[in-house]
């Protein structure tokens, strides 16, 4: 059985539409990801309420003395800035030395042929610019605790615990603060 030629002026007739089933079964798809991706979105938001933070999270600062001291109101969060001012401008000062020693210890360590004694002097200044940030933590921590109230010093603890995953006992007349089991 032969076919005839098609003729080249006849109209062919059009495909048949694909059928939808695949469409939808991409759409479904994307529906589950959209969904799935609010429910993340809402729980963060959740999340971030629950642990007191607001809708753009944190709302407390950093964990230490310095975020507290934001959190309180603005005359007084003036007074005891203006406490650790000089100190704190130091540690600026020692931050970049401390990044220019990890550098410096990286560049050794990856060095070939590797120089022991080079990454050790590099180690040892780095140690030596942290520890010394330390230092000026401690005194800055020191500073502001000087000019706050015992009841701001006792707010601290409790409003620190949290952030540190920790209970704390602010203390009582009895005696000092205790760290809870």
């Amino acid at each position: 059985m032969t076919t005839a030629p098609a003729d080249p002026t006849a109209i062919e007739p059009p495909a048949v539409a694909p059928t939808v089933a695949p469409r939808r079964r991409w759409m479904r798809w994307a529906l589950i990801a959209s969904l799935a991706l609010n429910l993340l979105v809402v729980g963060a938001v959740a999340g971030s309420f629950l642990r007191g933070g607001g809708p753009l999270g944190g709302g407390r600062g950093a964990g230490n003395i310095i975020g507290y001291v934001m959190s309180l109101p603005a005359e007084r969060r003036g007074e005891l800035m203006k406490r650790s001012m000089t100190i704190r401008g130091e540690m600026r000062a020692l931050r970049q030395q401390v990044r220019v020693a990890n550098r410096e210890r990286a560049a050794a360590f990856t060095a070939e042929p590797f120089d022991r004694q080079r990454y050790i002097d590099a180690q040892t200044r780095q140690i030596e610019a942290d520890r010394q940030i330390r230092l000026l933590t401690r005194d800055v921590v020191a500073e502001t605790a000087a000019g706050m109230t015992p009841d701001e010093r006792r707010a601290f603890l409790r409003w620190r615990g949290p952030q540190r995953g920790q209970g704390v006992d602010d203390g009582d007349a009895d005696g000092p603060p205790q760290k809870k089991p």
